[in-house]
Parts: C-alpha cells; structure tokens; sequence
C-alpha cells in the first residue's frame, strides 16, 4: 500500500493539530466554558481534528487484514461517509438548538458546511467508485477536507474572540 505513509503523517498532523487546539482552548476560556455559538465551533474543532486519526487508522488495518485496494478504500469511505453523515446531523441539531442571537455568522457556516459536505461527496464517489476506481488519493482528500474543516472553524473562532 503506497498510501500508508501519507495515512501516518495525515494522523500525525491531526493529532499535532488537536493537541494545539486543546492547548490554546485552556489558554483562552477565562470563566471556564464558552457561548453556546462558540461551544459548537469548538465542538466542530474537536471533532474534524479527532475523527481524521480514526479515519487514517481504518485503511491500515484493513490492509493488514489482507483487504485489496479497491475494497479497502471502498470500505474506508463508507466509514466516512457513515460518520460524516452522522457527525453533521449532530452539529446541525445542536446549531438549531443555539439560539439565533448567538450562532456563528452565516459565510463561516456557509463555509464550515461546504467543506464537509465535499468531504462526504469525496468520500461518497469513492464508495460508489464513480467516476473513477477507488483510490487512496480520493480518500485522502476527504479526509483532509475533514481537517480543513477544523482548521477553519478554529481560525475563525481565533478571528472572532481573540483578535
């Protein structure tokens, strides 16, 4: 598998990732627990930092397993396209919950939102193997596309409360 070093560096960036976030969130919470607008940012954070380590970590045992590498990366996507589908349902349920006065404003929603959405659509025309076989190359998009979605809810929050 050719991919397995870019697996293990993706993890390894996602992990030094969500140790900085973590690190820079004890740093900045003062009384001890954000708005419920920002609590959901960091709940996003969290996840699209985490998830990509578990996302990471599926194909490599799989191969280990002695899946083939259509199989392995058709597997490894609908994971993905699983816990994308079920990640966003619960941060859209939890955004509808926060009440209007206190989300986020709507271009980092729109944003945050576009890049998940391509993330599972990657992930979705790899399981699907449409338009092309499934491949590692694919698969690591979507997950980067997951990691950039942390990435921008945590530079947008940056932007919002600390500058």
């Amino acid at each position: 598998m050719d991919e397995s070093s870019l697996l293990e560096t993706t993890a390894e960036i996602a992990v030094a990732f969500a140790g900085f976030i973590s690190i820079f969130l004890v740093l900045v919470t003062r009384d001890g627990r954000f708005p419920p607008g920002d609590s959901l940012s960091i709940r996003a954070i969290v996840l699209g930092s985490v998830i990509p380590v578990f996302f990471c970590a599926v194909p490599l045992v799989l191969h280990s397993l002695g899946a083939s590498a259509a199989t392995l990366w058709r597997i490894s996507s609908g994971i993905v396209v699983l816990a994308g589908v079920a990640i966003s349902a619960y941060l859209a349920h939890r955004q509808l919950e926060t009440p209007s006065a206190e989300r986020t404003p709507g271009v980092e929603q729109l944003i945050g939102w576009s890049l998940s959405t391509l993330a599972i659509l990657c992930s979705l025309s790899n399981l699907l193997a449409w338009p092309w076989a499934p491949s590692g190359g694919l698969y690591l998009l979507a997950v980067w596309l997951v990691v950039a979605t942390a990435g921008f809810n945590f530079v947008a929050l940056i932007f919002r409360k600390v500058l």
